[in-house]
């Protein structure tokens, strides 16, 4: 058995990941952008410097003299080198030039050859430590060579250390804040679904005279109106029920079949509105147009929640014969393209091709719309192509390339609350054509299914029987 961490859990550990990832890169961010202004600030200073020995050297002083003066001075310990045109070190204040390498491919060499001033931040094989450096063209002995003056980057790793660390202790405080206010929502939210699963229970067990209050946040005030609602239609559907016998042991099952369903349909846009009420409750400082998303995502699973109790409603009448055909004469063909325009609202991107005959019925126009619209909507969702609809000789032809439905299966299809593809959640209830099924026999028309795995499914609608033309 697959084992679940604990909700709070699940907020704590992503927690962790989210504050170790954004100390991390806030660390580097830090780094890099203290590195540049530092480099910045030692590349203005080291062009001064370069002007002041050159100057110096005018004057006749040696570059040892020039470079000890400037770095008294500067109170930094600086040190210069003499690089001639083709690239051999002549001079250097910390380092025997003999054994120095050829520096022609030094960055700020080349840059400086080119340009007259180059600069660079490097590791040092010489001295041994990250230095920035800076080069210019100076005429030495009737010659154009570099004078070149480096420092020490250790002030960088100082100052990043020293930000660090106060950042640091910002994150942690502003962890143990949201730790607590994240053990106080979650203890809410635990207190509203121990509710809901308690009440859920209870009409499990027929006490339909039971009430929960929700008052943690108004999806929550929502959901408890939504399922109350749901209550007191399964305890009037239960009450007629009693009246006959015959029928006591299907209406017990279908009334355990409607809280499975519930229970499992109603958690995935719970979780969704729990989920996105938290992060707005969690973070005041989220930005509005986010903010207004989430509020929409919130609003849709709520529409879900209550389509799915219409649809149980529809079922409903239908199954306890409380809906009266009211028979007029209309052209399907009108019913089909509003069916069309009012789904491809929902899937935009997809693709409707209609074929269509005219040909005037004699039904209930509500009812059949309704038909068509859940055939429609059940191709729609077990394929990812178009969808094909044809009305010619009395005959409705509803195509589509999708899964295709196993021949053991097509049998059950038309029940409540089966779905081919188990495994997945579409917002649905599985009683689509279930009601499909109850206005065929209503109108006293026939059905047919076929479908092969892999090709995809037609459903066809013989209309001959209330056929006008």
């Amino acid at each position: 058995m697959k084992k679940h961490y604990k909700l709070s859990q699940i907020f704590f550990i992503n927690f962790i990941i989210l504050f170790t990832s954004t100390l991390a890169i806030s660390s580097l961010i830090i780094y890099y952008s203290i590195l540049n202004i530092e480099k910045e600030q030692y590349s203005r200073q080291l062009r001064s410097e370069i002007a002041y020995i050159t100057n110096e050297l005018s004057q006749g002083k040696s570059l040892l003299e020039a470079t000890q003066d400037i770095s008294k001075i500067t109170g930094s310990k600086i040190r210069s080198t003499l690089i001639a045109r083709d690239g051999t070190p002549l001079y250097d204040s910390e380092a025997d030039v003999k054994q120095m390498e050829n520096h022609s491919n030094r960055p700020e060499v080349m840059q400086a050859w080119r340009e007259g001033f180059g600069t660079s931040v490097r590791y040092s094989k010489t001295i041994g430590n990250d230095r920035i450096y800076a080069a210019k063209i100076i005429n030495w002995n009737g010659k154009k060579d570099i004078l070149r003056l480096s420092l020490p980057l250790n002030s960088v790793m100082s100052d990043f250390t020293t930000l660090w660390k106060r950042l640091f202790i910002v994150f942690v405080i502003a962890l143990i804040i949201a730790l607590i206010i994240s053990y106080i929502i979650q203890k809410s939210i635990g207190n509203e679904l121990d509710k809901i699963t308690n009440y859920l229970s209870m009409i499990a067990d027929k006490k339909y005279s039971a009430s929960f209050k929700a008052g943690f946040s108004q999806e929550f005030t929502d959901i408890s109106y939504l399922l109350k609602k749901l209550s007191k239609r399964l305890e009037k559907s239960d009450r007629k029920r009693r009246k006959y016998t015959a029928k006591l042991k299907l209406a017990n099952k279908q009334r355990g079949d409607i809280i499975s369903a519930i229970g499992h349909e109603f958690k995935n846009p719970i979780a969704a509105v729990i989920g996105y009420a938290q992060t707005l409750n969690e973070d005041d400082e989220i930005p509005l147009a986010i903010r207004k998303k989430f509020l929409q995502r919130i609003e849709q699973n709520s529409k879900v929640i209550d389509n799915m109790i219409d649809r149980l409603a529809i079922i409903s009448k239908l199954e306890n014969s409380e809906v009266e055909l009211k028979k007029e004469q209309f052209c399907i063909c009108e019913v089909i393209n509003d069916a069309v325009a009012t789904i491809q609202k929902k899937y935009i991107d997809r693709k409707i091709i209609v074929n269509c005959e005219h040909l005037k019925l004699m039904a209930d126009r509500v009812l059949i719309s309704l038909l068509v619209i859940n055939i429609m909507e059940n191709a729609l969702k077990y394929s990812e192509d178009e969808i094909d609809i044809t009305l010619k000789n009395s005959k409705l032809e509803i195509a589509d390339k999708g899964i295709g439905i196993k021949e053991d299966e097509l049998k059950n299809i038309h029940k409540k609350f089966y779905r081919v593809n188990k495994n997945s959640w579409n917002n649905s209830l599985g009683l689509g054509l279930a009601i499909v099924d109850y206005i065929v026999k209503l109108h006293n028309i026939d059905m047919d299914i076929k479908s092969k795995i892999g090709v995809g499914t037609t459903i066809t609608i013989d209309f001959k029987n209330i056929a006008l033309d």
